[in-house]
Parts: structure tokens; sequence; C-alpha cells
């Protein structure tokens, strides 16, 4: 007998634990007897487990023949879920500049990058359209999509830009989002307005009630943004256009957060077509950063969590797939009836080679994070198309499978490995594992059932097949 590797056990309380497994997304709750005969079959010892359990522990993935057989079930999983992801499309992501109009306190973007002044120029993008082409060409089975980026692409600045972009976005019917901070949306509304058919959905942050945000997501002379990206939402809900309203989490907004839903729900947005609610813990992925307020997600957890406890009509408003961790977490265990998600093979679209992000320095950069740092750049696109294939190579083929600091790890597939760009900046490759932290939500996630359990106020639906 041999237990996989992706199974992990947590103490509940003196008699009861978790039993979790990662590669098959079971959970089951076992007594005493049960554990113990598990970690000896892991120590490589042969206990005399019960029919019953044998059956049941092979039917939900824990037990298997060899370690082949958990290999082979591994890739089976691996098989299907690329077959279910095979239908995202590739990501152009364009910035049409790297600079911004805001000076939030949070941002990751470097001050060396938002100073970069240039705008995308007309033959920048009829370049960019042909890179397009050529890419999409090695790869005639994907649907396309473009994304707006930045810096802030809709600025007066880029104006121009955009109008060609969504002019040639939709002669070719291709989807278009955009991320954007909202402040100019009254200067973009018609525009937005007359090429609604192509947009996908546009993405605003707003971190919390007026006072809360505007500290947060300020201009450099200190002016607030809240009432622009009141206005920016209004605007775009109203157009038909659909709106994720993004909100980035830390100490400094984390207590206003109900505040805010409170206020998603007097504006009325929380019941029209369209509208969702992103929670995002703000994250460091270098390691780097000096700002204080910054929670891990681990740290998130049970006050986010417990938000939902006492309020549980909030699952329909708000959503945790940003959260990378916990969202898995959640949709495993079921207890807020969030939709399960599959296991994490690849942390992002980066690791699959779907996107491609381009910036108004003529480079092409796999992961939006490493735009206008041109010493990541994986090729060029204008004034001439052509890709690094020694360095586009460092990005490709990154998995679970594949990275050597997951090959032992039982959550491997709740984090993905973690961010390649970090990676990259931590360990001078993309081909490690930068779990950020995926350990510790787990156990501050087990923690918070361990106390609701004793408690009496939690029942595990899912955890009852090996009781």
């Amino acid at each position: 007998m041999f237990l996989t590797r992706l199974a992990s056990l947590h103490r509940l309380d003196a008699d009861t634990s978790l039993l979790v497994n990662a590669l098959s997304g079971a959970v089951d709750l076992v007594d005493n007897e049960l554990r113990a005969q598990l970690l000896d079959i892991a120590l490589g010892g042969r206990p005399s487990l019960r029919e019953r359990y044998r059956r049941l522990l092979k039917q939900r993935g824990y037990l298997f023949a060899g370690e082949g057989g958990e290999r082979a079930a591994l890739q089976r999983m691996y098989e299907a879920y690329e077959r279910i992801t095979a239908s995202r499309p590739i990501e152009f992501v364009v910035c049409p500049t790297y600079t911004c109009n805001l000076a939030c306190t949070y941002c990751y973007q470097s001050d060396e990058v938002h100073a970069i002044p240039e705008v995308m120029t007309d033959s920048q993008v009829t370049d960019f359209f042909a890179a397009l082409e050529a890419i999409s060409s090695e790869r005639p089975d994907k649907s396309r999509q473009i994304v707006l980026f930045g810096g802030e692409p809709l600025l007066p600045a880029t104006e121009a830009v955009v109008v060609e972009i969504l002019n040639r976005a939709e002669r070719a019917q291709l989807g278009v989002s955009i991320v954007t901070n909202g402040t100019h949306m009254e200067r973009f509304a018609s525009l937005l307005t007359s090429h609604r058919s192509i947009l996908k959905r546009i993405q605003i942050t707003l971190d919390g009630p007026e006072p809360i945000h505007d500290a947060r997501r300020k201009r450099p002379d200190g002016r607030g943004s809240f009432a622009d990206v009141v206005r920016a939402i209004e605007l775009c809900l109203d157009a038909g256009i659909p709106v994720n309203v993004r909100v980035n989490l830390d100490a400094h907004n984390l207590d206003s957060l109900e505040d805010l839903v409170g206020f998603l729900q007097q504006r009325g947005w929380t019941g029209r077509d369209g509208f969702r609610c992103l929670l995002a813990p703000v994250t460091d992925h270098l390691g780097t950063s000096t700002y204080a307020p910054m929670l891990r997600e681990d740290q998130l957890v049970e006050p986010v969590l417990d938000l939902l406890r006492r309020r549980p009509e909030l699952q329909d408003v708000l959503e945790f797939h940003l959260f990378r961790v916990l969202h898995h977490l959640i949709s495993v265990l079921q207890p807020y009836g969030q939709a399960r998600s599959l296991p994490r093979f690849h942390y992002c679209e980066a690791d699959r080679g779907d996107v491609y992000t381009f910036g108004p320095d003529g480079l092409i950069y796999i992961c939006t994070e490493s735009a206008g740092i041109s010493e990541y750049a994986v090729g060029s696109y204008s004034p001439r198309y052509r890709l690094w294939p020694r360095r586009l190579r460092r990005w490709q083929n990154r998995s679970v499978l594949t990275l050597p600091e997951c090959q032992e790890c039982n959550i491997a597939t709740f984090c993905g490995g973690g961010c390649a760009y970090a990676a990259l900046r931590q360990s001078g490759g993309p081909m490690h594992g930068a779990c950020g932290g995926a350990p510790e939500v787990l156990r501050a996630y087990v923690a918070m059932l361990r106390r609701r359990f004793q408690q009496g106020e939690l029942t595990l639906s899912a955890a009852d097949a090996a009781d």
C-alpha cells in the first residue's frame, strides 16, 4: 500500500483529525485508530486496515498499490485539468503607458517604471497586432483576448492609442478587458459604450468607504479618487458593461470591509447584472516591500471568514479566487458554498504560456509584474517582432509536476508552485517554487476550523466518508 504524498492530517480535537487529499480533493474526518494506521502506511508499514476503510481510501484517492499508481493518477488529473483549461484564451496584455496618475500606498510597480514617460505610438499599435497574429498562428486552436493594463491605460495621453486598439479589436472581433483606476472614465465613457459589444469586463478598484479609499488610492497631490471611482462604476453598469470591483485588503482597510459591502448594496450594484466584487490580499511577491499594513494571506483567513460566518448572505457578494490558496480550501471544504476549484497545477496564466505583455518600450514580457524591466523581456514587437528563445524557455513548462520544490510537498496543488516572477526575483529563475506562505494559510485555516469544530459550530459535510 502507498499513501499519496498529497495527503495531510490535521488535529481537530483529541479524538478526531481532518484528512485532506490535495490530489483528489477529498476531505474526511478520521479517528485516532485510522490516523495511526495512515501514519504507519506513510512510513512504509502494512497495518491491517478494515476492508471498508481500505475500499473508501482507494476510492477517494488516498491509497495506491505503489508510487507508480500515484504518479499515474496525478498525470491523469493533470491531463484532465489541461483539457478543461484549454478553452481559456491567450491574453495579449497591452500597456499603452507605464505611467499612472495615482500614487497608491501599496503599489507594486516601482517608481522607476512609473517614471517611464513613453506612450505607445500608432506604429507600435500596428506592430502589436502583427505580433498578436504571429503568436496566434502558432496556436490556432486557442481563442484570443486583449487586456488593457498599465500603469494606467485610460489617461488623456493614451486616448488616441486606446481608440485605435478598440477600433482594430472590433474589426477583428477580439474581446477586450480593461484594468483601470477609473479616474478618467467620464472622458472615455462614450468610447467604451460604443465598443461595449467587445468589452468583456472592466476592473476598477474600490478599497473601502470614502475616507479609507481616499487615504490609499490618491493622487500625488493627496486628493482622493473615491468620487471618480463610484462614478466610473455607475457609468459602466449603466452602459451594460460588466464590472469587477476589486478590493485590495490589508490591515488598513480590513475592518471597513463590512461597511464597504453595505455601500455596494446601498448603491444597488450587488443586484445588477455583470457586477462582481473580488477580494484580494495586498501581495509582495518580491519580499522587499516596506508597506507596514500588509497582511499575509494566512493573517487574513480568520477575519475574512469570520465576516462570512456572521453575515452568510455576503457569500453571494464577495468572491475569493484572488486569494489563491484560501479560495481552493474554501471550495474543497465548502463551508460557505463557494464554487469548487480545480487543483492548481499552475499558479497563473504566465505558467501556461497563455499571456504576453506588450509595453511602450517595444518589448514583450510574460508576467505583467515584470513589464517595464527590460532584463526580464522575452522578445520585442516593435519595430520588429521576435521572441528570444533562451529567455522564453525560462518561463515554459512550469507546473507542480516540474518544480523540484513541489515534488515532495503535500499541498503543491493548493498553490500551483507559487508566483514565477517571485521565483525569478528571489531564486534567480522561474523554475523554482515560491509558495508564498501556502503552508501557513492551510495551518491558519485548520486552526479556525478546529476552534469552531470544538465549539460545535461547524459540520464538515465533505468529511463523513471515513468517520
